[in-house]
């Protein structure tokens, strides 16, 4: 039988490990292999299912905290100051800034056509306002300007005109930068030596009203340490006997007046 069997039979029981067994320590070999080989894509499916799960959570946690984060930095003082605030005027002292701040959401359109009031192009704004004067991180309300509108010909904020007083700077505020016949004007002060501001008030004779006007095509200025508008001309200016072609004010910082000085 065995000389009918080929050469390479006889070659092979010589070769390597051909007596060897299959023992019953490399059967708990393979037996191990194919447990950890089997496991892996079980493995792998559970650390998807967990990544995913994990993201979904952080997810609804971020949606969750949107709507409330921004109130909870608004109550702890931590916003940047100025963050969504629209400031329609401002005006600089040494020590701080005082601002004008839109209040609630404000009225924007445009002229659309040439008046005495501006061009066509130029920009309306209509609400109300919240004066603050802010200094040192510190923010104080200083009054509030109700149905207030502002006609300027861009949307960047008006610059007060600032007016150095002996014991005060003095803002002047023109929501209005053209008209046909006076500019009105709203005054505030800046207390040297307090750092107080107020809203000043202007007393014409028997008549107290918190605001005035200038003449369109000329400024307000400071001579003698008195504020110095230009009336207007037209009816019920240079025909009046009591008209003034300047008006003088003096400054009453303890009462928070302007007063017409004769």
């Amino acid at each position: 039988m065995n000389e009918d069997k080929p050469g390479w039979y006889n070659r092979a029981k010589k070769a390597p490990f051909s007596d060897e067994k299959f023992t019953s320590e490399m059967k708990k070999n393979v037996h191990r292999s194919v447990i950890f080989t089997d496991s892996k894509p079980k493995r792998r499916k559970y650390l998807q299912v967990g990544f995913a799960g994990g993201l979904m959570l952080l997810i609804i946690l971020i949606a969750f905290q949107l709507p409330f984060g921004r109130e909870e930095q608004q109550r702890a003082g931590t916003l940047p100051p100025g963050t969504e605030e629209t400031i329609r005027a401002q005006g600089v002292t040494d020590e701080g800034r005082l601002r004008v701040i839109a209040v609630g959401q404000e009225k924007i359109t445009t002229l659309g056509a040439p008046s005495c009031f501006g061009i066509e192009t130029d920009m309306s704004f209509t609400g109300n306002y919240s004066v603050q004067y802010r200094t040192n991180q510190i923010t104080n309300e200083v009054t509030t300007l109700g149905d207030l509108t502002f006609i300027q010909p861009t949307s960047a904020p008006v610059d007060m005109i600032r007016l150095p007083f002996q014991d005060a700077d003095v803002f002047i505020l023109a929501p209005q930068y053209r008209d046909c016949h006076g500019i009105q004007i709203y005054a505030f002060a800046v207390e040297h030596e307090t750092g107080k501001a107020v809203q000043l008030r202007f007393q014409d004779e028997s008549l107290v009203s918190y605001f005035s006007y200038y003449r369109p095509g000329t400024t307000p200025m400071v001579k003698d340490n008195k504020l110095v508008l230009e009336s207007t001309e037209g009816p019920g200016g240079e025909g009046s006997p009591d008209y003034k072609p300047k008006r003088m004010y003096r400054l009453d910082l303890k009462q928070g007046v302007m007063v017409l000085a004769n």
